[in-house]
């Protein structure tokens, strides 16, 4: 039987120079491949970030028109006074008022705290928050005939904003 110096003493290893290289190359390679991957996973957050804000705008956006088809009156934020075309100074908050069919009062309250838009409804429990990130003072509600106006900015991705104005017709306005 042969020893195993006999095996492995008959074959030439690598040179410090060519092991050098070796691991230069692989290092090269590597650092591509990472920095190609974070590359598609930044794009990846990226466009997941800007359908989140998109869905979560349109979400909100829902539940106030419907909210707004109930209605039958529009008070401003001191759930007073009637909300008109030219509010001044310019209101954050707004209490959509109606009866249902089995004659119970609602009342939804729309506002805005901090950077979000929050819907209280009956005032029973927590808030629901409808959109965060709200450009400070950016907005506004009105109402012109049976038309119902809410104009927001929202904060999006990379320090931009997106403007939302909804228009809503109220059928049952008194």
């Amino acid at each position: 039987m042969k020893s195993i110096r006999h095996i492995f003493g008959s074959q030439r290893g690598f040179t410090l120079i060519e092991l050098l290289i070796s691991v230069s190359i692989l290092t090269v390679v590597t650092g591509m491949f990472g920095a190609g991957m974070f590359q598609v996973l930044s794009i990846q957050r990226f466009w997941t970030d800007d359908v989140n804000a998109t869905r979560e705008v349109r979400h909100s956006g829902s539940w106030f028109a419907g909210d707004a088809l109930n209605a039958t009156d529009v008070l401003d934020a001191g759930g007073i006074n009637r909300l008109t075309c030219t509010p001044s100074p310019p209101v954050e908050q707004i209490t959509l008022t109606w009866t249902d069919t089995a004659g119970a009062a609602h009342n939804v309250i729309y506002s805005v705290t901090g950077e979000e838009l929050r819907r209280d409804y009956d005032s029973n429990g927590s808030p629901l928050v409808m959109t965060d990130q709200v450009v400070a003072n950016s907005i506004s509600f009105t109402l012109c005939g049976s038309t119902l106006r809410l104009t927001m900015d929202v904060l999006a991705d990379r320090n931009t904003t997106d403007k939302l104005d909804l228009l809503t017709y109220m059928r049952k306005l008194n």
